[in-house]
């Protein structure tokens, strides 16, 4: 069964899309963190690192939320004049309750 995306749903995919991101810079902060509090003090970057576990998450987040909603509106005026992309999904039968039984 071929279907074709036609449109997204601004909201929805904004909204997954900055999650993930946010997600990304927790985890990019987290690791700028530690790598901050384990060098040397004198380079002056452990106070930098210990924003950046909080600052990270906030403007990846941020980026996300207008790259994703820039993007799915891009997608929806695109997909209006060229056609969206087209899927091919197969439909799976599953076991009757009786074959479950046996």
């Amino acid at each position: 069964m071929k279907l074709t995306l036609k449109k997204i749903s601004i909201k929805s995919f904004t909204v997954i899309f900055a999650s993930i991101n946010v997600i990304a810079g927790f985890i990019l902060g987290t690791i700028v963190t530690i790598v901050s509090l384990v060098s040397p003090p004198e380079q002056g970057a452990s106070q930098a690192g210990v924003w950046a576990i909080l600052l990270f998450p906030i403007f990846n987040g941020l980026l996300g939320l207008a790259t994703s909603a820039f993007l799915a509106g891009l997608y929806n005026l695109l997909a209006g004049w060229i056609g969206g992309v087209e899927m091919e999904y197969e439909a799976k039968e599953t076991p009757s309750t009786q074959e479950q039984v046996k």
